[in-house]
């Protein structure tokens, strides 16, 4: 009985002789010959049953020769078949779990390896190259990046699962052609590589600045009132699609290269041509004077000193160009302070108290001003941007101290203590430096609980106050300096706050005895130095005393050639004060006086010993 064959069992039958042994392998292929034959040769058993219906046979000798020729043809067709099929079963069956030869994935062979084997392979084959992927040249400058530095990522696991796919394919024609390619040459697969762009931008960003050839714009430029416009200049950049190709390129085929920088021309944003309106817009702004008042007084800002500080900013809106002018405020106050502050400012004065039968007032005081540079410049800023308009000069009224009001306030009632003496016999510098003292100190006003400082109330000892170079005295020398006989004025002070009973908190003694003070009656000793030597005030020997009454202290001082004298004048408080007429000698050139002061209830509050060391 004929063996037949299911369409279930057929390439099961072709396939199962791979696995037998030599004895029955003849018999395997008896039956894919059969069924071969079943397939390709008609079945007799489904031959008519009616003779006359068979076909007429052709008995011709041509008929007969192709008969033979095609009982030749057919089984060594079916045999050239069997072998065709055997051996695609035979390639599926060794690499069910293997690549297929000839793939290579970038330029690693991987045909025959397992999936395993390929990635270990590619993994190796990678980590060389990512050791120096791709050099870029350009003039004598080399930039060798890393994958990192790129953003470059090798997506082996999706490289590998594309070259297994070869070969696999669900449809049998496209698997009966790969096998045609895979026997006409080797199959490459190219390594795929994503890039994050924006690391990769940044490295070409990094690049251009190596290059050192950005584009540059056209720009305003401003010089006083006149503005013109600087021409914009090419630049020169990476061509970044180009070596971007160059990457991909190398890294799909593992390729190390060396290649010179792909550059183009870089083109800048802005052009001459296109900020004429711009220029012209400028212009205008700087072209007008700016007027500025305070109270009646009216001046002029010019162009040139707002235009230094104007900063020109160019944007677009559809495509159009137009100016962002902005002030440097700090800038411009300072220009404006330098340009005003000596016209606008004015310091305060106190009013001039003094005494006639009483506390008067000898001068009255003044307000100041001083002008507010930063919100001056902020209102010039905004009127230069804006119309043009007018601009008050924003200033700070400052109150003196002393007005003239209200003087009863003050509690000066009476005379505390006077002191004088005589510079007779000096020359006309050391005379002039006495009065400028005087006249500086005349009117000085001292409040409760606050403290009188000489050196202070004077302030620096210099030529532009208009004292002169005149004999000076100290420990090292004796010669001129300026201000000399400036002591002639402390010593005076010293003597009424002496006998005011104030407290003397800082009190130096000459170290040498002077003639001039110890005229018409003054023992040696009634006398204070001060001394402006060093940079720094608060070192300066000085005569300083409190005032410790519960009024004010007003210090008068007036010169009767060849006399000086200080009167304090303030609230008597009942106290009183017992000075030696007359100092003692306490040693070898030395002398001193004593001061008791007494409260209303005769309480001691000072016995104090003032001793002087001549030499």
């Amino acid at each position: 009985m004929a063996r037949t064959f299911s369409g279930e069992n057929r390439l099961g039958v072709m396939a199962q002789g791979l696995y037998q042994p030599v004895p029955k392998v003849r018999a395997w292929v008896r039956d894919v010959v059969r069924l071969l034959r079943t397939e390709v040769l008609p079945d007799p058993d489904d031959a008519p049953a009616d003779p006359d219906a068979r076909a007429t046979v052709d008995t011709s000798p041509r008929a007969r020769r192709m008969d033979a020729f095609l009982r030749v043809l057919i089984p060594v067709s079916m045999t050239a078949l069997v072998l065709l099929v055997l051996g695609l079963v035979a390639v599926r069956v060794i690499f069910v779990d293997r690549l297929y030869p000839t793939i290579i994935v970038g330029d690693v062979p991987v045909g025959g390896l397992t999936i395993d084997q390929a990635e270990r392979r590619l993994t190796d084959r990678v980590a060389t190259f990512e050791q120096r992927p791709v050099s870029f040249v350009y003039g004598e400058r080399t930039w060798t990046p890393t994958l990192s530095e790129l953003g470059a990522t090798v997506m082996l696991d999706e490289s590998i699962a594309q070259a297994q796919r070869l070969g696999r394919e669900p449809a049998s024609t496209d698997r009966l052609a790969f096998i045609g390619d895979m026997l006409r040459a080797d199959q490459i697969v190219p390594v795929r590589t994503r890039f994050d762009q924006r690391v990769l931008d940044a490295w070409f960003d990094a690049v251009d600045r190596d290059i050192g050839h950005p584009p540059v714009d056209a720009r305003i430029a401003i010089d006083g009132t006149s503005v013109t416009v600087s021409p914009e200049t090419n630049g020169i950049g990476v061509d970044r699609n180009a070596a971007t190709a160059h990457l991909t390129r190398a890294f799909s085929a593992l390729d190390t290269i060396a290649v010179t920088l792909p550059t183009r021309v870089v083109l800048p944003d802005l052009t001459a041509q296109n900020l004429a309106e711009v220029q012209a817009q400028v212009a205008d702004v700087v072209s007008k004077p700016l007027p500025v008042t305070l109270n009646d007084h009216r001046w002029e800002i010019d162009a040139a000193t707002v235009s230094p500080f104007l900063d020109v900013a160019i944007a677009t809106e559809s495509g159009t160009p137009y100016a962002e002018l902005s002030v440097d405020t700090d800038g411009l106050a300072a220009a404006l302070r330098a340009q005003f502050a000596e016209q606008v400012n004015r310091t305060a004065a106190n009013a001039v108290l003094g005494w006639d039968d009483g506390l008067a007032v000898l001068a009255p005081s003044t307000t100041g001003i001083m002008m507010r540079a930063g919100s001056f410049a902020d209102a010039v800023a905004t009127s230069v941007l804006d119309d043009h308009a007018s601009v008050e000069i924003p200033v700070i009224v400052i109150e003196p101290e002393i007005t003239g009001q209200n003087l009863d306030a003050y509690g000066i009632e009476t005379l505390l203590g006077q002191g004088d003496s005589n510079f007779e016999g000096g020359s006309w510098e050391r005379e002039e430096n006495i009065r400028v003292g005087m006249r500086t100190i005349n009117g000085t006003l001292v409040p409760p609980g606050g403290t009188f400082s000489f050196n202070q109330v004077v302030g620096a000892i210099t030529y532009d106050k208009g004292y002169q170079d005149a004999l000076v005295a100290t420990a090292e020398m004796i010669g001129d300096d300026v201000g000399g006989g400036i002591c002639q004025v402390s010593t005076t002070v010293f003597r009424a706050a002496l006998f005011a009973g104030l407290p003397i908190v800082e009190w130096y003694a000459h170290t040498r005895r002077l003639p001039y003070y110890e005229r018409d009656g003054w023992g040696p000793g009634f006398d204070a130095s001060i001394l402006q030597m060093g940079p720094n005030p608060d070192e300066w020997p000085d005569l300083k005393f409190e005032n410790d009454t519960e009024h004010w202290l007003l210090i008068e001082a007036s010169i009767s050639d060849p006399h000086v004298y200080v009167n304090i004048y303030g609230s008597y408080d009942g106290r009183s004060v017992d000075v030696d007429s007359d100092a003692s000698p306490i040693g070898d050139k030395a002398f001193g006086f004593n001061r008791v002061v007494q409260d209303a209830q005769g309480k001691v509050i000072e016995d104090r010993s003032f001793e002087s060391y001549f030499q």
